[in-house]
């Protein structure tokens, strides 16, 4: 064989080499970008559902008190700091509601339901004649059965708003 036949072949293989290295080279790097855009994602979309939840869950925690303060002290807190919203439910409802199951989806629904309930059985306490009245045995049945309700919501979102909660 010539010198320059072989010279053409190991050319030839040389590129053949050079082109499949490069190419693996490039496909390993790709699929390590995407799996680390991948991970990226998924801390990003935890973190999202961490928040929100947390942020619901802190307005079912001041349901939850003021309920409970007013089943054992008798009375309803009058002070404006103590005032019950539904704003982060509203707003980050959507961003929980793929991750919960059925079950604790209508939790914490009903949660949020006996929140408003909350909300309204203080008002009218607070804004009429019964204000300085101790509120009664009845009354402290029915927000007891809120406060159970308010509860379990809080028991269904128990998994995302812990450090160690997974998805």
């Amino acid at each position: 064989m010539s010198t320059a036949i072989i010279v053409a072949i190991v050319a030839l293989v040389s590129t053949v080499v050079g082109a499949t290295i490069g190419a693996a080279t490039n496909y390993i790097l790709a699929v390590r970008r995407e799996r680390s855009e991948r991970d990226q994602e998924n801390r990003t979309r935890a973190v999202d559902i961490k928040r929100a939840s947390r942020l619901i869950d802190l307005e079912l925690a001041k349901a939850e008190a003021l309920a409970k303060i007013s089943i054992t002290k008798r009375h309803w807190v009058p002070i404006s700091d103590a005032e019950l919203s539904a704003e982060a439910w509203q707003k980050h409802s959507g961003t929980i509601a793929p991750y919960l199951s059925d079950q604790a989806w209508q939790a914490v629904m009903i949660a949020f339901l006996a929140l408003e309930h909350i909300k309204g059985t203080r008002a009218i306490y607070l804004a009429g004649a019964l204000r300085d009245q101790p509120i009664s045995d009845k009354s402290a049945e029915g927000v007891d059965v809120m406060l159970r309700d308010v509860a379990l919501g809080r028991e269904a979102l128990g998994l995302f708003t812990t450090v160690g909660g997974k998805l």
